[in-house]
């Protein structure tokens, strides 16, 4: 009997230790509604927008026709979303729960370079013509 006792003691503490893990990884959901400021100052949607979420796990997508994104099945925990768009961008860092949702307005992105490819290639192109009528 008393070594019955001690097997089912064994299992007990090999078994509840994943229980306990299986417990904190409960999974939850994000949707994000990505809007910019219109001309008139209302809210407008941004379609197509590429959003990156970091975390626990790294999701990347799209936002919909409706300027959402919707993700299931993420661990609870800090999350980053990051979301580009044409002239537009924010980053912005969130816990995800059991459900979250999160309005997101993107702004207009800072300019990082004032030097284009298209730019370098048109001020090399006009270097060149001004240099033939010169010499011509």
């Amino acid at each position: 009997m008393r070594e019955w006792v001690g097997y089912v003691v064994s299992i007990l503490l090999l078994v509840l230790p994943a229980f306990a893990q299986s417990g904190s990884t409960a999974s939850g959901s994000i949707r994000v509604d990505v809007f910019t400021k219109g001309t008139n100052g209302e809210p407008a949607v941004v379609l197509g927008a590429q959003m990156v979420l970091r975390g626990p796990l790294t999701r990347e997508t799209e936002s919909d026709a409706q300027g959402a994104f919707a993700i299931d099945g993420l661990p609870r925990g800090a999350y980053e979303i990051e979301a580009n768009a044409p002239g537009l961008y924010v980053a912005l860092a969130m816990e995800v729960g059991t459900s979250s949702t999160v309005p997101v307005e993107m702004n207009v992105a800072a300019v990082t370079s004032t030097t284009s490819p298209q730019l370098t290639r048109l001020k090399a192109m006009d270097c060149a013509f001004s240099r033939k009528v010169h010499h011509a």
